[in-house]
Parts: C-alpha cells; structure tokens; sequence
C-alpha cells in the first residue's frame, strides 16, 4: 500500500468515527452512581484508591485563575470526562443530571448556569480537575460553562459529585467531566509501599502519622514499627533514592524549642531505619522544621493532630 492509499485509508477512518460515535477510552466505565447521558462516549477515565479533591462553593476566583469559596474531601476518586453525541446541549447534559441527582436523594451544595458562573468552570475544570483534556476548557472560554456540585449517600457510603459543562461549537456537541469522591479517611492501617511509593511519585512527599514519641521527647514509641517497616522497605526497593526525614510539631510551646524536638525526632527515625531496619545511612537526612510548614490550623487540637507528623520527603 503505497502513502496516498494509507493517508486516504486514515482519513476516512477519522471521518467514520465522527459519523457513526466514538468508542470509550480503555479501560474505562460509568460510576455506579450515574448513567452516562444517552449516547456519550468517555474520553478520558482516571480512579484513585484515595486521593484529595477541590470543590468550589461560589463562582468567585482570586489571583485571575484561584476559587476564592471552596472546600476539599478526601477518599476514592473517580474522575470521566465525556463527549455528548451530536446535537445535545451543555443545558440537556446539565438538566438531566441535576434531575438524576435529585432523584438518588442526592443535595445540590452549589450550582451556576452558563453566564451565572463566569470564567470559574473554566478555571476550575483546567486547574482543579487533573487529567482533563483541553478541549473541555476550550468549550467555556468566555463564561460559557455550567457547574454543579451534590452531596449525598448510597448503600451507606458517603459521596459527593462535581460536574461541569460546556457546549463545544466545533462539533455541536456537549463536553462533561464528572468527579466522584467516595468520602473516607485514610485507613493508615493500609499504608503500604505502594500507596508511599505513589504518593512520593506524584507529591514528592508522605506524610506518617502513626510514628510516634513520648511527650516532648524524641524517643520512640513501639506502635512506630510499622510506619518504620514500610520506610525500610521503600528504601530497600529503591536503594538510589535519598529522602529527607522531616520532624514537625504543632505551634504549643517556644519555637526554638519545637524546631530542636523534630530535628530529634527526625535524627531518631534515622538512627532507628539504620540500626534496627539496616537501611543505608546514605539515603537518609534528618531534618527537623518545627511548627513552619503546618497543613491544617493550630488553632484547635484536630489541626494540631495534623500538623504533628514525620513526613518522607524525596531529596
């Protein structure tokens, strides 16, 4: 077959996959809790075991591309991004997953229309939502997207589900993304160097919040030996990589004196990884920065609980 017959081959390919549909993505399917609008094929398909997401709760962006109202949950996620068949409405999209939601019990936290909602679906779906395709940004340049977000239950589980819309001129067709959160709480108890090995890979960071130490001491508790174990096994998969072992303290007490506990607490995870879990002292470097890089406010004990961790950071 000479090149004119592959490129004619090829184009028409191309032409009859625009008439007659699109097949999914590999390895992709509909979430349990919501049909696909009739005749719409997924794009694109991502799920995650336990990942972070960020909902807005108003229209209103800072900084140009930033939610100014938002909130975030935490748990498996299910992320599709779908192309409507030729002919349908972001509107139609809109309408009839709100009906949907309605239906299943399902409490709308927050939804806008088209010019309602400005240039936020925009940003959001570019900046918020990973692995979307740019073409479903490219179909609300201009305040033309539409959002909602609902929060409900099924068979005990608690979700909440983003969807925003967009009508693609091109094609004359709707472009949709749903996000699916299955609202949970790291079970710590199923970390693992898988879940610690994905979590530097994509973060660069792991946070541990079953090593533990006697109060206001840099000495070991004995329920630290699992978190342990699961370090020492990374490193030994990985024998290449160094990390940086990070103490950090919550903001009770003299600032010097909270810089000093976790840089000795991270010198004592280091020395126990060495001495009791044979790993290569080359690997580690302790590093101790107080109360200077919390993840959650100091100003009762649930954030102080955060912010008291050893975290595993690649070098």
């Amino acid at each position: 077959m000479n090149r004119l017959s592959i490129l004619i081959l090829a184009f028409f390919s191309l032409v009859s996959v625009e008439l007659f549909g699109q097949q999914d993505a590999a390895n992709s399917q509909d979430h349990p809790l919501l049909s696909r609008f009739e005749g719409s094929w997924i794009n694109r398909y991502s799920q995650k075991q336990f990942e972070a997401f960020t909902y807005p709760t108003s229209s209103e962006l800072v900084d140009y591309d930033k939610l100014k109202d938002s909130k975030t949950v935490e748990g498996e996620l299910t992320f599709i991004e779908y192309v409507s068949p030729e002919g349908v409405t972001a509107t139609q999209v809109f309408r009839t997953y709100q009906a949907q939601l309605e239906k299943a019990g399902f409490k709308v936290i927050f939804s806008c229309r088209s010019g309602e909602c400005d240039k936020m679906p925009m940003h959001f779906v570019r900046k918020y939502v990973e692995g979307s395709s740019s073409q479903i940004g490219n179909t609300m340049v201009g305040g033309k997207g539409s959002y909602l977000v609902a929060s409900g239950t099924s068979d005990g589980e608690s979700y909440i589900v983003s969807l925003v819309v967009g009508d693609d001129s091109r094609s004359n067709s709707a472009r949709y993304a749903i996000n699916v959160v299955k609202v949970e709480e790291l079970d710590t108890d199923k970390v693992d160097v898988v879940s610690v090995s994905e979590s530097l890979e994509k973060d660069g960071r792991f946070a541990f919040y079953d090593i533990q130490f006697d109060l206001n001491s840099a000495t070991l508790q004995s329920g630290s030996a699992e978190a342990l174990q699961v370090i020492a096994s990374y490193l030994d998969t990985n024998p290449k990589t160094q990390v940086l072992i990070v103490g950090h303290t919550d903001n009770t007490g003299d600032f010097e004196h909270n810089i000093d506990l976790s840089k000795r607490r991270a010198e004592s995870v280091v020395k126990a990884l060495v001495e009791d879990y044979s790993v290569n002292a080359g690997q580690l470097h302790p590093l101790g920065v107080g109360m200077a890089s919390p993840v959650a406010s100091n100003a009762d004990e649930g954030g102080r609980a955060l912010n008291r961790r050893v975290e595993l950071v690649v070098r």
